[in-house]
């Protein structure tokens, strides 16, 4: 039984009970009915059509919680292999491949090394082609189709176009790409700037529900922001919004990435940290803009063991940072203000200097009850939050699709 296309309410009703199956994992109806305020008639009359669909499983031999009377409820759960999606993370010189389940769940992830300052808009096109195809060919006949790409590009990028605006990268600018994944793929492809992935992931955490408005800074090669306003992204007329790391520290200042200089990131970024540390020899240089872990992890001990170069080099990225945060404080008023990514390695350096910056920037009413905290990089959430972005933007056609089926 197909869903009627004009039912809207019939349609946002079933899209909500695969979604809280998502989010929350198998339920009984009478707690999905009660999660999403539908009347259980409803919920079960969803239910019947989704496992007609495939799109869910029923687990009918659940067991019932100590001291609770009656039959035990029978949970039903999203089907993992009703669809798919793949997320890529591009960054410099390394390409990440994850796949997701359709129940949101990671299972397979593949890394490559790819020298992406070499490419050009074509080669970058037919290299993720490829390693796209050869990644469905491997998920053939486990799952019943390919719902979504996410592409996950560090920088700034049009998600309403499709076009990767400008990314360190890439040597490259202003080119359309996901027009060619969706003609090749014959499917949904999101372009997303990687904090925009990670926002997404951390926005769904319990931990957090409590910020609706939520700004996550991202420290690491480059420096990355997204800033949820409500709940909902705010990406600006172009999809360049929030770019924290390019705005100014410093008129005239030190060199920035994307060629100007005094940006936020040319103090706070890693190849900034780095650069400060080989000019002050406090590493050695090997003649690379694109510090390892282990050279970056070097430069944080040194700095929690007291070495003075390196302290006085986390001291000014910290007042970088800080004067930063003090004008998104001052402009979006946030709940909370999270700071995550490889780079809050150092933020325990960075924190004093950081929150003297922001106290000297700003009188006290304009910081007023916003949180500023940090959050472990102990695993990667960009491509977890691809992810889930991919899903819920599939979830609709995943129903037509099984629709057309029927």
């Amino acid at each position: 039984m197909a869903l009627p296309s004009t039912d809207t309410s019939r349609r946002d009703n079933t899209l909500a009970v695969i979604r809280t199956l998502r989010d929350q994992g198998p339920l009984a109806r009478v707690d999905l009915g009660k999660l999403n305020g539908i009347s259980s008639a409803t919920v079960t009359s969803i239910s019947a059509e989704l496992l007609q669909q495939g799109l869910i499983t029923e687990h009918p031999h659940a067991t019932p919680r100590p001291a609770v009377r009656g039959r035990p409820k029978t949970l039903i759960a999203l089907d993992p292999q009703a669809a798919y999606v793949v997320c890529i993370k591009l960054s410099i010189n390394e390409i990440q491949l994850v796949v997701g389940n359709f129940a949101g769940q990671v299972c397979h992830s593949e890394y490559h090394i790819i020298p992406t300052l070499k490419l050009t808009a074509d080669d970058l096109v037919t290299l993720l082609q490829e390693k796209v195809s050869a990644v469905c060919a491997q998920q053939q006949g486990k799952f019943q189709r390919l719902a979504g790409i996410c592409l996950a590009v560090q920088g700034v990028v049009s998600s309403a176009y499709g076009t990767i605006i400008w990314s360190p990268a890439l040597s490259f600018r202003n080119a359309s790409i996901s027009d060619h994944l969706v003609e090749h793929f014959n499917c949904s492809v999101l372009l997303e700037n990687d904090a925009n992935c990670i926002i997404s992931f951390l926005a769904a955490q319990p931990a957090y529900a409590d910020s609706p408005n939520l700004v996550v800074i991202m420290l690491g090669y480059g420096i990355g922001m997204s800033v949820l306003i409500n709940g909902v992204p705010f990406v600006g007329a172009n999809g360049s919004a929030a770019e924290l790391g390019h705005s100014k520290y410093q008129p005239d200042g030190t060199l920035c990435a994307c060629g100007r200089r005094g940006c936020i990131e040319a103090y706070v970024s890693d190849y900034a940290l780095y650069r400060e540390a080989v000019h002050h020899s406090v590493l050695l240089n090997d003649e690379t803009t694109h510090p390892s872990e282990s050279q970056m992890r070097s430069l944080t001990q040194m700095a929690a063991q007291g070495d003075p170069q390196a302290m006085r080099i986390y001291a000014e990225a910290g007042r970088a940072l800080g004067y930063g945060i003090a004008n998104v404080l001052a402009l979006f008023n946030p709940d909370l203000v999270l700071i995550t990514g490889a780079g809050v390695r150092g933020f325990d350096a960075m924190q004093e200097a950081m929150q003297h910056a922001i106290s000297e920037a700003l009188v006290a009413e304009l910081v007023g009850s916003t949180r500023i905290e940090s959050h472990a990089w102990d695993q990667d959430m960009t491509c977890m939050g691809g992810i889930a972005m991919t899903l819920y933007a599939t979830d609709s056609q995943t129903l037509l699709s099984t629709n057309e089926r029927a």
